[in-house]
């Protein structure tokens, strides 16, 4: 018989016996149904009896139909109680949660507001969970949270955040001498569109006294990242054994989450937890464990009370010890001695493993950056940093990492690394990543803002400090000229759009707060921070002005609050106020383009230095413009410091000065100072591009020719940045950008800072122009352009001989020169490839490319080979390899393989099946985006599966709306800017995407038109014959 007709046997068989056994009779006689019955009804009345005496007011939940349903209480546990233990009764009461039952609300309806009332506040919290149900399917968790509660004016209502928790219990008690007042709770109701919730009180409650509310809840761990949620991890290479770690994401609006709670900044409250887990797990949170006991099979842990914290820098984690181990070191503060334990805790793989040890290089890196940041704040000798710090990697978290105060979480790959296997430029990602988390120690924890639209001077400092510490912790790096070249290029480019919008803008609602976590609000800010500094020292000739003032603020503002008018207050740039100065750059989108100009007058041979200021856009498209100059406070008029360098002869820049520009036009006497040309923005201080001359570019482009000394290397990553954005706008000839490339063939310039300005810029032009005709002419010219040094340095450029920065510019010239296809780097990767592929199938990390090179080698051998064997051998096996960073650089190598076959297998039968446990989907989808072939599969795939992604990743999540602009970022026609149209029309934008969607279509639209508007400037510009 057929092997489906015995599966129909079978079931055939078991439906056959389930008849059967519902025809069986049972005969019972008359008078045994008489007695049953009357048994079965007088059981029932001696229980209904029964019960009413004896047991408290049920708890009952009111729906919105006014229906009472039935729900199971938490199970009990005991409590344990740090603060003095109060003499509390409390007696249950019928709970409801139904706007019915509460007639007498407030009418003005506080609670659909987007911020919480300041009534009533909170002064402590204490905070109990039972974690030990997670064993269950249903992965629900239990809680009680105890807040201290302040009254500010009477009131009947307590309005808080909480989305998504149920409520088993809430007790409102009148704090009083000798016995504690139990008020009445009228009513509990949630509303979920401002994700608050309200408790009426039939007694009103007074001002100046203090109440103690206590909230029992319940609720499923998260699935999308955000609250308390769980992540999964494979424990073998095989996926056989898997395992979890609980975590908690609650920046920036999502401790509602996870209990009920003021969830916003300027609630500074302390913060006391206390946590039942499984006993063979570890539990980490911000501050020190106060004590731990068993309890049965469960372990109950207290935590120390934290100083005043918002609740989304409380944190937490809990993991099976038998999956983790940690490593410690010590600091000691340089005045009180005080020591500060670092216990950086990673899978136990990290430890031990054939490839070498991935957690003692970060800890020493963390231990070097937190001594230098120790000595930078010596003067203040509060302890600031708790008696330990730990440093949990994982291995996925919905952001690189997250620093809260005593816990800062990492992904692994962000964090983890040896110093064999890892390039230069990635221990300075790491370096600088770990002392921006650690800087926020101090900026962030101990001070914090009071609402999110300060938010930015948080990170503006926290950047601004992680640039010091790294330089006082590697002083050979030269890690501050990277600012320029690393993060000021990129922002400025994306600040040039249209869609862009200012740093300082209303911000009320949780959407519009998940929306400020953006290039603007972080690297833009430090860049304005940076050109005040600057400036500033101008004025003072004083160093360091910026470290003083936030030194300063930190010594007279302890536990407090970030006041930007009172730090800001402290510079003076020239004439203008600290605050006057600012708010032209806070309160205005994008940034100006000035225009300088020397004007000589014959008649009586004087001259004047004109200079003019205007909006800068990359691309004219005002339709897309979100905020146009009626709407702008100063109608883009900015306070620009400008240092500007005259110069004669092409060989030299002999005078100096600095003006002030404050109006659209400024013209500046010269008297019979006459000068040949000029260069201005020094040491690529200013937030501005300039916009010079057809005559007086070609003396710069002269002037870098001959090395003019007084033009510094950072000078020249500015000329090449200003060339760049220029041209992007059309308004320039992109014969300008060949100008001021040549000196870089001349004589194979060594200059790191030029070439990283370069190669930004290239790359992102041919990201664009790959798809077109006009490519091959770019290409080749650039490619003559890095010949030079190529094939003069190129037997030094694929070895570890060198500095630390002359290690990150042979990775940068090598990555250029494979990128634009010259046949002696692609050469050169393939036997480097072919001599390391035995040692990757053996899974060896340590092998013979050097650090530098693996990233270039490994995706140009992809690109340029059609070795379907060695495609499948690594794809198979790159799971297998511990070091993660090695891990990423085969991920991304073979995202960039143009053979569409390896690209579909590598997302539908790898990444998606294995997004839960091993694969980051949203990482592959933006690495294929990457690829010429990837990106139409990854932007079919986005469109196809648009609501499982956000189903799978929450709404809220930014990635989702990364992921849009990667994809869309190369877009350059009209089918497809077409087709992403249809899309946005058919799919409403939703949350933090919103935004996301405006630059996409912009990016799109941009694109287009600077093509068919600059193809033949282009082609003109970059012939290599003219």
């Amino acid at each position: 018989m057929m092997e489906g007709s015995q599966d129909d046997l079978l079931i055939m068989d078991h439906d056959y016996s389930r008849r059967l056994f519902l025809r069986k009779k049972i005969s019972l006689t008359t008078s045994t149904c008489v007695l049953l019955i009357v048994i079965f009804f007088s059981s029932l009345f001696v229980v209904s009896i029964t019960s009413f005496y004896l047991t408290e007011s049920p708890i009952c939940y009111v729906t919105n139909n006014v229906e009472k349903v039935k729900s199971e209480e938490p199970t009990a546990r005991p409590i344990y109680i740090s603060r003095p233990k109060r003499s509390l009764t409390p007696k249950k009461v019928e709970l409801c949660m139904n706007l019915g039952c509460c007639p007498n609300l407030d009418p003005t309806a506080p609670w659909e507001k987007p911020r919480l009332p300041t009534n009533v506040y909170p002064e402590d919290y204490q905070l109990e969970l039972s974690l030990f149900q997670l064993n269950q399917p249903t992965d629900t968790y239990s809680g009680t949270i105890d807040i201290v509660l302040g009254v500010r004016s009477p009131t009947n209502e307590i309005i808080l955040h909480a989305d998504g928790l149920l409520y088993s219990d809430v007790f409102v008690t009148k704090r009083s001498s000798p016995n504690d007042t139990q008020l009445n709770v009228e009513c509990i109701v949630p509303f979920p569109n401002t994700q608050t919730v309200v408790i009426r009180v039939t007694e009103q409650l007074e001002k100046d006294v203090t109440y103690d509310v206590k909230i029992s809840f319940f609720r499923a761990l998260n699935i999308h990242g955000t609250g308390l949620f769980e992540s999964q991890f494979n424990k073998d290479q095989f996926g056989l054994q898997k395992s979890r770690i609980i975590l908690t994401h609650f920046e920036p609006v999502h401790a509602r989450e996870a209990y009920p709670c003021f969830d916003e900044p300027g609630f500074k409250t302390k913060f006391q937890l206390t946590v039942k887990h499984d006993n063979n797990t570890q539990i980490l949170s911000n501050w020190d464990e106060e004590e731990s006991f068993v309890d049965g099979a469960w372990l109950q842990t207290e935590f120390q009370t934290v100083p005043p914290i918002p609740t989304a820098l409380t944190a937490f984690a809990v993991f099976y010890t038998d999956d983790f181990d940690r490593r410690s070191a010590s600091v000691v503060h340089p005045i009180t001695g005080h020591t500060i334990d670092i216990n950086l805790w990673a899978r136990k793989q990290f430890f031990t493993n054939d490839n070498g040890i991935y957690v003692d290089a970060p800890l020493l890196m963390t231990k070097n950056i937190l001594q230098a940041l120790l000595n930078i704040f010596q003067d203040i000798q509060t302890h600031i940093v708790p008696k330990k710090i730990d440093i949990l990697a994982v291995p996925e978290y919905p952001s690189d990492a997250v620093s809260h105060w005593g816990l800062i979480i990492f992904t692994e790959q962000a964090l983890l690394h040896n110093y064999v296997t890892t390039s230069e430029l990635e221990h300075q990602r790491i370096a600088l990543l770990i002392a921006k988390e650690l800087a926020e120690q101090w900026y962030g924890n101990f001070i914090s803002f009071k609402w999110w639209t300060d938010l930015w001077l948080q990170e503006a400092i926290a950047n601004y400090l992680k640039y010091h510490a790294v330089n006082a912790a590697y002083p050979t790096w030269n890690i501050h000229d990277q600012f320029a070249v690393t993060e000021l290029q990129s922002v400025m480019f994306d600040d040039s759009m249209s869609t862009s919008h200012p740093i300082l803008k209303s911000v009320n609602s949780a959407t519009e707060i998940d929306e400020l976590y953006d290039s603007i609000e972080t690297t833009k800010a430090t860049a304005i921070l940076r050109m005040a500094d600057y400036y500033m020292e101008k004025s003072t000739n004083i160093k360091n002005n910026t470290l003083t003032i936030i030194i300063d603020f930190l010594r007279d503002h302890q536990y407090g609050f970030l006041i930007p008018d009172e730090l800001l207050s402290k510079y003076r740039i020239g004439s203008w106020s600290g605050p006057d100065f600012f708010d032209r750059w806070l309160l205005q989108s994008n940034y100006p383009k000035i225009f300088a100009r020397i004007l000589h007058n014959t008649a009586d041979n004087t001259s004047i230095f004109q200079l003019s200021q205007s909006r800068f856009l990359s691309a004219h498209m005002y339709e897309y413009d979100l905020y146009p100059a009626s709407v702008t406070p100063f109608g883009y008029t900015w306070y620009i410091p400008i240092t500007c360098k005259f110069g004669t002869t092409s060989n030299e820049l002999n005078f100096t000065r600095t003006f002030y520009l404050d109006t659209t036009r400024m013209d500046f006497p010269f008297g019979t100072l006459n000068y040949q040309y000029f260069y201005c923005n020094t040491d690529f201080a200013g937030y501005y591009i300039m916009d010079y001359t057809a005559e007086n570019w070609g003396e710069l482009s002269a002037a870098l020719d001959n090395n003019n000394p007084g033009l510094l290397e950072i000078d020249r990553a500015n000329l090449l940045n200003n060339a760049f954005l220029s041209a992007q706008s059309n308004e320039e000839s992109y014969s300008i950008v060949r100008g001021v490339t040549q000196f870089l063939v001349r004589d194979a310039y060594k200059g790191i800072l030029s070439w990283q300005a370069l190669s930004y810029h290239v790359n992102r032009m041919l990201d664009v122009l790959e798809y077109e005709s006009l490519y091959g002419v770019v290409q080749k010219y650039f490619r003559f352009v890095v010949r030079r040094y190529y094939t003069t340095f190129e037997t030094t450029l694929w070895n570890d001989d060198g500095t630390f920065s002359e290690q990150i510019l042979k990775n940068t010239i090598i990555q250029l020169a494979c990128r634009l296809q010259l046949p002696e780097c692609i050469d050169k990767a393939t036997v480097l490839w072919n001599d390391a592929y035995p040692s990757l199938v053996n899974g060896e990390a340590d092998h013979s490319i050097v650090d530098h090179a693996r990233e270039v080698v490994y995706r140009t051998h992809f690109q340029n080979t059609y070795n379907d064997s060695e495609w499948i051998t690594i794809e198979s096996d790159y799971h297998n390899f511990v070091d993660v960073q090695e891990r990423y650089r085969l991920l991304e190598a073979m995202t960039q393989s143009r053979q569409p076959w390896h690209l579909y297998q590598l997302l539908y039968r790898d990444a998606e099946p294995n997004k839960d446990t091993d694969v980051d989907l949203l990482q592959v989808l933006t690495l294929l985006a990457k690829n010429p072939v990837g990106r139409e599969l990854v932007w079919l795939y986005y469109r196809k599966h648009w609501a499982e992604l956000q189903t799978t990743y929450g709404r809220t999540n930014q990635r989702l709306g990364q992921l849009l602009m990667d994809i869309t970022a190369t877009f350059e026609d009209e089918f497809h800017e077409v087709e992403l149209i249809d899309f946005l029309a058919s799919t409403p934008g939703v949350n933090t995407n919103v935004d996301a969607r405006f630059w996409a279509l912009e990016r799109a639209n941009m694109n287009f038109w600077w093509i068919v508007d600059g193809s033949k400037d282009m082609a003109e510009s970059f012939d290599l014959e003219t």
